[in-house]
C-alpha cells in the first residue's frame, strides 16, 4: 500500500489564484487557514457515482456529514484536480462562496474551500451536498505524479481512497461510515469495500447500480469495475472473491492459498479483523500502484497475475497485514505510518519466520537487515513520513524494513511472550479506534511494568546504529576443555538490549549460542567447547541492527541489486564494483554483476564473474549451485552447448537445492536456456 501525500508545485498564476480566493473567505477563515486549517471529523458519506467508461467519466454527488472541531465559517476538502466541482448546497440552497484549488495551498494538494455562510459553533454537525465530474484518464490531478490511483474506462475502472476522488478530509486517518452506489454499463462487474454484502439492482436504461456499506467508520471509497471473471474460493473460514481480467485465472488458486494461509496467521496472533470473513482481490492494470491495500480488500496490478512474471507472494503477505494494522487498528496521523506499514511487514515476516528453516530463513532475516540499513541515515522512523517521499526507496527501506527490524528488536528486548501479548493488547484495546506511536509507546510501557522510552528514543526517533567487536582469549581447561572468555563491545552510549553471541568450534556438531544483555558499552561471555575455538560471531541469527565490516559491503551491494531489478544496469554495476574494493572475494557480489552482464547479454564478462564467485568465500552458500547454473546459461546464449550442459551437471552434483535449484538446472539439461525468453521475463519483472 502507497500512502503518498502530495507534492505540488503551483505556477505564478496558480498562486495568484489561490490568493485572490483566500480573500474571498471571512478573516477568521483565511487566519485559520494559515494555522493549518479549520479541524474537523468527517461521519458520513452517501455517494452516488456513475462511471461512463467509453468516456471515461465520472459524475457524482455526496451528502457529506461533518461536525467542526472548531468555532469557523469555512472548511477545506481534498478532491482530485482532474475533477470539477459543480455545485455545493447546504439546507437545500445553493453556496455560492466555494472555490476549487488546483495546485492546493502549502503543498497539501488540489482542495475545495467552502464559505459555509455562517458561523458554525464547535460540535455542530454540517451536511453539505456535493456534485461533481470529470475525466479520470491520467495521474494527471492525483497525489502521485507518475501512477494514476483512478481511472474510467472500457478495460477496466478503478476509484481508490488515496485518489481523492470524494471531497474527503485528513489522509489515512478520517474514518467514517459511508453509503456509496456506483452506476455502471450493464456487463460491468463491480467489486468494492464494504462491511456488509453488496447488493447489486437494474438501474435506469442499460445501467446496473451496485451499492456498497460501511456501517462501521472506515478509510471509504475503495471500487473497481469492469468485464471480470469472478471465483470465489473458501479458506479457513474466509471467503476470498476473485475479480480478475478474462484469461488471468491461472494465478488465482496459489494467491488464495497464500491469502488464505496469511489470513489465518494474522487471526490466530492478533484477533479478528474489521472486515468480517469476506475479502476482495480485484484486478487493475500496470499503470497504477503495484498493490494497494482497503478495508476487505486488495487491488492487484496486472504484472501478479502475469506468469511471465515472479508471483511475489511475499508482497501478498504484508498486504494482508494491512487489515490488521491501517485498517482495524487506524491511525491518529499519516505521520505514525510505523504503525500501519512497519506492522505490516513484520506481520508477514513473523509468517515466514514460521514456515521457513535452514538456508532460507538465514536468507530471509539476512534479506531484511540489509534492506532496513540501505538508507538508514536518511531520516528517522518518526519523521520519515514527513521528510520523504513515501514511493521513494529511501523510505520504504526506513517505515517498512527498519520498521520491521525495528519491531523484531523489541520482541527479542522484551521477549516473544511479553512481545505477543503487547500486540494483542494493541488489537485489543484500538480496534475501532485511532492509534499514535506516542499511545504505543505508553501501552508498551504499561504492559513491560517499565519505562520503555529508551528504546523508542534510540530506534524510532533516532538514527544510526551500533558496531560490535569481540575480544577473547582461550583457556585450555584441567578436564582437556577449552574456554573462550572475552568481552562484547559497542560504540552506543546507554545501549540496552540482548544480543545473541555464537562459538563456532572445531568438531563440535552444533555451534554454541549464549545471550548476554548489553546496557551500556560491553558485557562479557564465557563458553566452554570441547574442541579447539574457531570464531566467536555477534548477532548470528541477523536479529540486530548494527553495522560490521561485512554488513557494509552488503548494503552497497543491496543498493546496486535494488537498481538492478529498476533496470538501471549501469548504476547497479558502478554500486557492486564500490562493493568490491571492499572486499575482493565476495562471492555474492561477483554471482549479482554476472547477473548483471548476462541481462546485457555480455556473456564473457557474466561468465569470468560467476567463476569469480564459484572463487571466492561462497558466501551465501546457495551461490554454489546457482553460479554453475548461471554459467551454464552463459554458454547456451553463446551456442556452446557441451559447456552449457556440464555446467548443469555441475549444479546436480552440489546437491543444494535452494530456490529449487535442482529443478532448474534438470530443466534446462532438458531445454537450452533462450536469452531472448528471459530478457523478456526479466523487463517485465522490473517494470513492476
Amino acid at each position: 500500500m502507497s500512502n503518498s501525500l502530495s507534492r505540488f508545485s503551483a505556477t505564478a498564476a496558480a498562486l495568484v489564484f489561490t490568493i485572490f480566493a483566500a480573500l474571498a473567505f471571512a478573516p477568521d477563515a483565511a487566519a485559520q487557514q494559515r494555522g493549518g486549517g479549520t479541524r474537523f471529523d468527517v461521519t458520513n458519506y452517501r455517494i452516488e457515482a456513475e462511471l461512463r467508461p467509453a468516456e471515461h467519466i465520472l459524475r457524482a454527488n455526496a451528502d457529506v456529514t461533518f461536525t467542526p472541531l472548531d468555532t469557523t465559517r469555512s472548511v477545506v476538502f481534498e478532491l482530485n484536480g482532474a475533477l470539477k466541482v459543480e455545485s455545493i448546497e447546504r439546507h437545500g440552497k445553493p453556496l455560492a462562496n466555494f472555490v476549487q484549488d488546483p495546485a492546493g495551498l502549502e503543498s497539501i494538494g488540489p482542495n475545495v474551500r467552502v464559505d459555509l455562510g455562517e458561523i458554525v459553533q464547535a460540535n455542530t454537525p454540517v451536511t453539505l451536498r456535493f456534485r461533481w465530474s470529470g475525466a479520470l484518464v491520467t495521474a494527471e490531478g492525483g497525489p502521485l505524479v507518475t501512477r494514476r490511483l483512478a481511472y474510467v474506462g472500457n478495460e477496466g475502472s478503478y476509484l481508490m481512497y488515496a485518489a481523492r476522488w470524494f471531497p474527503f478530509h485528513d489522509y489515512a486517518a478520517d474514518r467514517a461510515t459511508s453509503d456509496i452506489t456506483v452506476i455502471v454499463p450493464t456487463g460491468f462487474q463491480v467489486a468494492g469495500s464494504s462491511d456488509e454484502p453488496p447488493t447489486q439492482t437494474p438501474g435506469a436504461a442499460g445501467t446496473t447500480r451496485y451499492r456498497f456499506v460501511h456501517r462501521q467508520p472506515a478509510l471509504i471509497g475503495n471500487i473497481a469495475a469492469g468485464r471480470y471473471v469472478t471465483r470465489t474460493l473458501r479458506i479457513g473460514g474466509y471467503e476470498l472473491q476473485f475479480f480478475v481480467q478474462p484469461g488471468n485465472e491461472a494465478r488465482v488458486e496459489r494467491f488464495g492459498e497464500v491469502f488464505g494461509q496469511a489470513l489465518q496467521f494474522y487471526t490466530k496472533q492478533y484477533g479478528t479483523p474489521a472486515f468480517g470473513t469476506r475479502y476482495t482481490i480485484a484486478q487493475i492494470d500496470d499503470e497504477s500502484l503495484e498493490a494497494y491495500a482497503a478495508p476487505g480488500m486488495q487491488f492487484l496490478s496486472a504484472s501478479f497475475f502475469d506468469q511471465a512474471r515472479p508471483a511475489k507472494e511475499e508482497r501478498l503477505q504484508r498486504e494482508a497485514a494491512y487489515q490488521w494494522w491501517g485498517f482495524t487498528v487506524a491511525l491518529k496521523s499519516f505521520d505514525d505510518a510505523w504503525l500501519s506499514q512497519g506492522l505490516a511487514e513484520w506481520s508477514a515476516f513473523a509468517l515466514r519466520e514460521s514456515t521457513l528453516t535452514g538456508a532460507q530463513l538465514d536468507a530471509t532475516q539476512r534479506d531484511m537487515q540489509e534492506r532496513a540499513l540501505m538508507f538508514e541515515q536518511s531520516a528517522s522512523i518518526l519523521r520519515a513520513p514527513s521528510q520523504l517521499d513515501d514511493t521513494s526507496p529511501q523510505y520504504q527501506s526506513i517505515v517498512f524494513y527498519k520498521g520491521a527490524m525495528v519491531f523484531r528488536m523489541l520482541r527479542e528486548t522484551i521477549g516473544k511472550e511479553k512481545f505477543d501479548g503487547l500486540l494483542r493488547a494493541l488489537f485489543e484495546q484500538y480496534r475501532g479506534k485511532s492509534v499514535s506511536i506516542d499511545d504505543f509507546e505508553r501501552l508498551a510501557s504499561k504492559e513491560m511494568g517499565t519505562n520503555m522510552r529508551y528504546f523508542f528514543a534510540r530506534w524510532v526517533e533516532g538514527t544510526g546504529v551500533p558496531e560490535f567487536t569481540v575480544d577473547y582469549q582461550i583457556i585450555r581447561t584441567r578436564t582437556n576443555k577449552f574456554r573462550a572468555r572475552g568481552t562484547v563491545k559497542q560504540n552506543f552510549e546507554g545501549l540496552r538490549m540482548p544480543i545473541e553471541v555464537m562459538l563456532r568450534a572445531e568438531g563440535d556438531s552444533q555451534n554454541q549460542i549464549t545471550t548476554v544483555r548489553i546496557d551500556d558499552k560491553s558485557e562479557d561471555f564465557d563458553f566452554e567447547s570441547q574442541g579447539a575455538p574457531l570464531e566467536v560471531i555477534v548477532d548470528p541469527n541477523n536479529k540486530i541492527l548494527r553495522l560490521s565490516e561485512d554488513l557494509r559491503i552488503s548494503v552497497v551491494a543491496r543498493r546496486g541489486i535494488e537498481l538492478y531489478r529498476e533496470g538501471q544496469y549501469a548504476e547497479a554495476q558502478r554500486q557492486l564494483e564500490e562493493a568490491l574494493k571492499l572486499d575482493k572475494s565476495n562471492s555474492w557480489v561477483y554471482y549479482n554483476l554476472g547477473l548483471i552482464y548476462l541481462e546485457q547479454r555480455n556473456y564473457d564478462p557474466a561468465l569470468d564473474n560467476f567463476d569469480a564467485a564459484l572463487n571466492g568465500n561462497l558466501k551465501p552458500s546457495w551461490i554454489e549451485v546457482w553460479a554453475h547454473i548461471k554459467r551454464g546459461n552463459a554458454y547456451d546464449a553463446k551456442g556452446d552447448r557441451a559447456r552449457a550442459t556440464s555446467e548443469y551437471n555441475k549444479a546436480v552434483e552440489t546437491g543444494i537445492n535452494y530456490d529449487n535449484a535442482q529443478t532448474v538446472a534438470k530443466g534446462f539439461l532438458a531445454t537450452p536456456y533462450d536469452p531472448r525468453a528471459a530478457s523478456q521475463q526479466q523487463q517485465a519483472a522490473s517494470s513492476n
